[in-house]
């Protein structure tokens, strides 16, 4: 293939991926550091706030969605005048929207228990935790129209660092805090709150650097502007709520329809979910900047064949992952949270199974995107988002079937959506197609089947009786697959020949 990707495109990927792992590290550390101070059901508290307010966040910040892919395109077509005017529109619209948050966070922190179970000893730290958490999104807000500059500049790895250093302060304010007898939930959502704050003036300083041409300027402001970015974010809105309904809000709807201690659980073993939703986020993040540039450049042939080579990519990569968690994750949890939270393999299983198939599909997403064709895409994944919650329901109250009806109605419905629909819209707008498409499906299934062969064959070789043993396991097993999956990737990709001029 003659992608050959650029030292910032790289540093894009180890920067992400030392997030990612700082990232793991943090919340691996955080659950059980938690659960022995706090209990069980004290980490099911947090996993359903950061549910609650991801939602919130994810529908207030799709005007920035859309205003980033609007400010990218005008810059790539050296029209700054338009470019400013998305860039002040986008910025009216995230102070606004930041408004609107306050309120709504205030109402929700005094009617808590009206919107989830809540035991009385964690009430008042509950509520605390609330406003923080959607005060940390607030300032993501504000932060969103100067972040187009990184993307401009395709140095996303700046971004990354200052998600490690969040990370490394969760930690070290959580320990100081417990330390000093300050044992409570929200001390992580503080040190975010501090972090983040000095984040955002970091990003307005960088975006007058790196785009001197993109000022603050009251003047510039359009009504137009700002009324296409809201019909595009609009769509983004409503497909970010169908996301949310298809993944992040299971924690919530455990929460309601299996109880506080299940959903303890359940939330530990998202965490797996997590990982690779993460190292999905940033293959699409170090991705994203060349696709702006072929859409920009009206080079469809191309842009097909780069989405395509991305999802294969990110593909590859999950199904490794996924792999690994399949035949390591109860070991794990044993490892990792104590004897009580094994014989959940089904669980774990039913979680992360599907996600090589239908989370490089959000490629796709990133693709209609760029291409401003959100409409459609966000229409049916509100209706898979709802079929789910009632599929939820249905095999939870009605079958029967507890927490494992809220894992397999997700992974039903997104399979569906990703796997069928996405690559079906893909097929109608895109100006050029073929049935390369394919290739991701195929990647991820010889991915997965592969990693859980060598898995297997590694376990049966090398039993992991100790925590050495484990991490000697996962580590020989790991490497021995990706060796594997990326001689599959240089096969494929001399299938996908990509004009990087």
């Amino acid at each position: 293939m003659n992608a050959i990707p650029t030292n910032k495109f790289k540093l894009n990927v180890i920067f992400g991926f030392i997030n990612s792992i700082v990232s793991v590290i943090q919340t691996f550390w955080f659950i059980p550091y938690i659960k022995d101070y706090l209990g069980t059901a004290a980490y099911g508290y947090i996993s359903v706030i950061n549910g609650l307010a991801n939602t919130l966040f994810v529908l207030a910040s799709a005007i920035g969605a859309m205003g980033t892919r609007f400010i990218l395109v005008t810059l790539e077509r050296d029209s700054d005048k338009e470019a400013n005017e998305y860039f002040n529109s986008e910025l009216f619209a995230m102070i606004a929207g930041s408004i609107l948050l306050i309120c709504l966070a205030i109402v929700l922190s005094m009617n808590l228990g009206l919107i989830m179970n809540v035991n009385q000893r964690f009430y008042r730290e509950v509520q605390i935790l609330l406003l923080l958490t959607i005060n940390s999104l607030i300032l993501q807000l504000l932060s969103s129209p100067f972040s187009a500059s990184f993307f401009f500049k395709n140095t996303i790895y700046i971004t990354y660092i200052i998600y490690i250093i969040d990370y490394l302060g969760r930690i070290i304010l959580t320990v100081l805090m417990f330390h000093h007898n300050a044992k409570v939930l929200w001390s992580a959502s503080l040190s975010t709150n501090i972090v983040y704050l000095f984040g955002l003036l970091f990003y307005i300083y960088y975006s007058k650097r790196s785009i001197p041409v993109l000022k603050i300027n009251s003047s510039k402001f359009s009504i137009k502007k700002l009324l296409e970015l809201i019909r595009s974010g609009m769509w983004i809105a409503i497909s970010s709520a169908g996301n949310m309904m298809l993944s992040s809000l299971n924690t919530y709807f455990a929460n309601i329809l299996c109880g506080v201690f299940i959903t303890g659980i359940y939330a530990s073993v998202m965490q797996f979910n997590t990982i690779e939703s993460m190292v999905l986020s940033v293959l699409v993040n170090s991705l994203l900047p060349k696709m702006f540039k072929l859409f920009s450049h009206e080079d469809s042939n191309n842009l097909f064949l780069y989405t395509v080579y991305s999802m294969t990519l990110t593909a590859l990569f999950l199904g490794v992952v996924s792999g690994g968690i399949i035949v390591y994750g109860n070991d794990f949890m044993r490892i990792w949270m104590g004897n009580k939270f094994t014989g959940y393999f089904l669980l774990i299983f039913l979680t992360v199974v599907y996600l090589p198939f239908t989370l490089p599909s959000q490629v796709l997403n990133q693709t209609f995107t760029v291409m401003n064709r959100v409409m459609i895409p966000a229409i049916l994944t509100i209706i898979t988002g709802l079929l789910n919650i009632v599929l939820a329901i249905f095999l939870t109250n009605v079958v029967h079937l507890n927490i494992y009806g809220v894992a397999l109605s997700s992974l039903l419905i997104q399979f569906i959506r990703d796997c069928i629909i996405y690559p079906y819209y893909f097929y109608k707008i895109s100006p050029y197609f073929d049935k390369k498409i394919y290739i991701p499906f195929i990647a991820a299934f010889f991915s997965i089947s592969t990693t859980v062969c060598v898995c297997i064959l590694i376990k049966i070789m090398i039993n992991p009786t100790s925590i050495l043993l484990f991490v000697g396991n996962i580590s020989l097993a790991g490497l021995l697959s990706l060796i594997i999956v990326f001689g599959f990737l240089k096969f494929i990709s001399n299938k996908l020949v990509i004009d990087t001029k």
